[in-house]
């Protein structure tokens, strides 16, 4: 007789049925209610495309939520949540690539695939030149697929599955206490975590719309800046509509969605203690002040708000220009690079290396330093007042490493197209960084003309950037492992 299976663990493959399901649901919904705006706003000219994007829709919220029904009750891995986290996301893209080449707006499926792998990893790439001509059922799902994408986000790295969005040991450790948490069970997670994202949602828009943009403009553009997903409506981003007020909007969107949600919770709470002791908040608020001064006044020509939606947009990796600060100085372009490899605070919808590693490899600096200077000293790296244990800070440098070794396989794929290296490595950043920029000379660009070797190669870069690498790398490995236990049974079978 075989060996019994063990009662708590039931393997990864047993928890996949719920985000799978929950995946296409939300993919649905993205799909159904772009179609829907696509019938009331795009006339007959796409009246085809549209219900079929509409059945699309409507077909894969009903079968995901049977799928959901097919989850097994079993206890969830660290490594079965990551797995769990990926094949939520795997599913809502699919859906989302239907969607695309349904539209029958874009000229390959591999771009209907690239498209929507920029959207819902909130990269804000596109292969399309001119956003403006496509449909607004398009334009509509090229913002709602990120803006779930970074619900999905927070909702699994503070709520449902912290564990399985990679940095979960970043997350600060002073909580309130009580009924105050923003997390004490699910239900709460969900109430405080949703109502807190669609509050910036619905104030970014109603702000947009009072500087002047239209109702379309205003609703998805505050799709795209809630989310960090960066994609824009127009080719020259939110430079289109000239108005400094919609930049300052724009920067004060960007810096709210690029910080953690936690520390914003304690803000929404009245408890200012915790919030000004946040290391992590201090340094992302002296970068985005440095950032800044050296972009207003380091040679540059960009006005006061062009140079804030500049360093706030790289600084939480949302991708918006309003002004091509490319054509600035060396220095300018390297802050803004470096900014937006760094990324956005852990607990929020930014991507990026994460500014809670940046903290603790800069303690950890000064920690070294320090002994060399004494031998004797017992140096204890406190990050919120809490002491950081070795084993998180081994975490922290294994991921350093990781994301160094991603960012130059990406740019060594890539180095085989028409781009310089500075482009090529500033294309390789912006999209494990998930930035959706690139720094092509003297111009900044978001829409890229790719072979179909290269937009394979980015999509996988969005992806692990996205997944934040562990999840990604963890889940192929599980899938080796699945294949090869399932090749040996079947040739165990064959010889029987």
């Amino acid at each position: 007789m075989g060996r019994p299976q063990s009662p708590r663990w039931a393997g990864t493959t047993h928890v996949l049925p719920l985000p799978f399901g929950t995946g296409m649901v939300a993919g649905g919904t993205c799909v159904t209610t772009a179609a829907i705006v696509g019938l009331v706003a795009d006339g007959d000219a796409f009246a085809g495309a549209r219900v079929a994007e509409l059945l699309l829709g409507v077909s894969s919220m009903i079968v995901g939520l049977a799928i959901t029904r097919l989850q097994a009750s079993v206890k969830v891995s660290r490594t079965a949540a990551m797995s769990m986290f990926v094949a939520g996301w795997t599913a809502m893209t699919a859906v989302a690539i239907a969607a695309f080449w349904l539209s029958g707006e874009l000229d390959t499926p591999l771009d209907a695939v690239f498209e929507a792998v920029s959207a819902s990893t909130t990269t804000g790439f596109t292969t399309v030149a001119d956003p403006a001509k496509l449909s607004r059922s398009l334009l509509f799902l090229r913002a709602s697929m990120p803006w779930a994408m970074g619900l999905g986000v927070l909702l699994a790295g503070m709520g449902v599955l912290p564990v399985a969005v990679a940095g979960a040991e970043l997350m600060p450790e002073r909580q309130l206490r009580g009924q105050e948490q923003l997390v004490t069970t699910l239900r709460v997670a969900l109430r405080n975590i949703v109502g807190l994202y669609l509050l910036l949602t619905v104030t970014l828009a109603g702000a947009y719309m009072f500087a002047g943009m239209s109702l379309f403009d205003g609703v998805t553009y505050a799709l795209s800046t809630a989310s960090t997903g960066g994609m824009a409506n127009h080719a020259d981003s939110i430079g289109h509509f000239d108005s400094s007020s919609i930049e300052w909007i724009a920067t004060m969107g960007m810096v709210a969605a690029g910080g953690n949600l936690m520390v914003v919770w304690w803000a929404f709470r009245g408890r200012f203690k915790p919030v000004w002791r946040s290391t992590e908040l201090r340094l992302y608020s002296s970068l985005l002040l440095l950032g800044f001064v050296v972009v207003r006044f380091a040679g540059s020509d960009l006005n006061s708000s062009e140079s804030a939606v500049a360093i706030s947009s790289m600084l939480s990796t949302t991708g918006f220009r309003s002004a091509n600060w490319a054509a600035g100085t060396e220095l300018t372009r390297a802050v803004l690079l470096v900014a937006g490899g760094i990324g956005a605070m852990s607990g929020s919808v930014g991507s990026g290396f994460r500014l809670a590693r940046v903290a603790r490899i800069a303690l950890e600096v000064r920690r070294r330093l320090q002994q060399l200077l004494n031998p004797t000293r017992v140096g204890i790296i406190r990050v919120d007042g809490v002491a950081v244990k070795e084993s998180a800070l081994g975490l922290t440098y294994g991921y350093l490493w990781m994301h160094a070794f991603t960012l130059a396989g990406v740019a060594a794929l890539l180095y085989a197209n028409e781009l310089d290296i500075i482009a090529t490595c500033s294309f390789a950043v912006g999209l494990v960084s998930n930035i959706g920029i690139l720094v092509n000379g003297d111009q900044l660009q978001s829409h890229v003309a790719l072979s179909g070797w290269t937009e394979s190669i980015a999509s996988f870069g969005m992806l692990l950037g996205r997944l934040s690498i562990y999840p990604v790398l963890l889940t192929v490995a599980g899938l080796g492992r699945w294949f090869g236990r399932l090749r040996r049974g079947q040739a165990i079978g064959e010889g029987a």
